[in-house]
């Protein structure tokens, strides 16, 4: 498995100084809300990508009245340590991040992976409501993991869509041929690996949906812009697309065509579960699908991700709850939470209080100390 063994944080959020040393299995910071509990989770996914899970800004982790905030963190891997550092500072009017390992100054694309994370947290609810840039969102932040051509690839993409969308607002109509070419490359490409990650996920999503208690067959089913079985089909039907919405494109100045607009999309029963299911089993869902993320990522990987749970529980009955932990006997899982039942096993606590924390135990017989 992939184990954090510690976090250091310097000016983050309402952190002064930290240094936490971690153990494998479960974690729990247990605190009131504010004290500082999502903070820690916000450092440990920064460390691991580059960005925060709860910002778009990351000039915001940086503590008020500082100028710059530095998280490192100590991961033992496939019998290696390494020492992953992010910086976050504030220089004139922008946000400059710096990502290290062991000391040496590295691209993104080169570091992630190295602490694989998979993170839930109460704003999953908007894997199934909310608009298909966050499903988006969870295929790429897995699959860019598990995959630097990945990562590449799509960054390579969004770039192309934002010039392609400059050319089409120039109304020219002998600049876009360059432009529809890389879009097709790359796109196929990476409608390739989304719906294969898809096709991985959705047996995983299914069974710990019905482990928790979940009633129906729970299915996610990937809806790309580009139909095809192979690459070829795909690029096929891409180029037929963009030949169709071409009048629509240069009306709109946009593309309309392509993995940027793709779709994915839960089922429960055969029908939507966004239009049909209860919240509760909204959120049984989308944990579901979290732990199937884990899951292949971990069959891909060969280590299995640190799991970050962001008061991911607080909707669940306590024995629900329990359920779920006790399942989680591989791995490092790291929980936030104002209170948990008594679970079967003694497990690593903390309470965290204004930014500052106090190691205890939470076990079955007791609370934490």
């Amino acid at each position: 498995m992939a184990y954090l063994r510690r976090l250091g944080l310097v000016d983050f959020r309402n952190y002064i100084r930290a240094d936490v040393h971690l153990a494998g299995g479960i974690t729990v910071f247990m605190g009131g809300n504010g004290e500082g509990k999502s903070n820690l989770l916000e450092a440990v996914y920064l460390a691991a990508t580059g960005r925060s899970h709860r910002t778009a800004h990351e000039g915001e982790v940086i503590r008020h009245g500082s100028r710059a905030t530095r998280v490192r963190a100590q991961v033992a891997r496939r019998g290696r340590d390494e020492e992953l550092e992010v910086t976050v500072n504030r220089e004139a009017e922008r946000t400059v991040i710096r990502m290290r390992v062991n000391g040496v100054e590295m691209p993104r694309g080169a570091v992630l992976g190295r602490l694989p994370v998979v993170v839930a947290g109460p704003w999953d609810l908007d894997l199934v409501r909310g608009p298909g840039g966050v499903r988006r969102r969870l295929l790429d932040g897995s699959l860019s993991q598990l995959s630097p051509a990945y990562f590449f690839a799509l960054h390579r993409y969004h770039r192309v869509v934002v010039q392609r969308n400059a050319e089409l607002r120039r109304r020219r109509g002998d600049g876009l041929e360059p432009w529809d070419a890389q879009l097709v490359a790359l796109g196929v490409r990476i409608t390739a690996r989304r719906a294969d990650h898809v096709r991985r996920i959705g047996p995983h999503a299914t069974a710990w949906f019905e482990r928790f208690g979940g009633r129906g067959n729970l299915e996610v089913v990937y809806r790309p812009s580009w139909q095809g079985s192979t690459d070829e089909e795909r690029a096929a039907h891409a180029r037929a697309e963009l030949e169709r919405m071409r009048a629509d494109e240069y009306q709109r100045g946009v593309t309309l065509s392509g993995p940027h607009r793709d779709e994915v999309e839960f089922l429960l029963g055969g029908v939507p579960l966004r239009a049909h299911g209860s919240q509760g089993q909204w959120r049984t869902a989308t944990l579901a699908v979290r732990l199937a993320e884990r899951a292949v990522m971990a069959a891909e990987m060969g280590v299995r991700p640190v799991l970050l749970l962001d008061d991911a529980l607080a909707e669940l009955d306590p024995e629900r709850q329990r359920k779920f932990l006790d399942a989680q006997d591989e791995g490092q899982t790291l929980v936030t939470a104002t209170t948990l039942p008594p679970l079967a096993r003694p497990v690593q606590a903390f309470r965290v209080e204004a930014g500052t924390l106090l190691e205890g135990e939470w076990s079955f017989p007791s609370a934490i100390s």
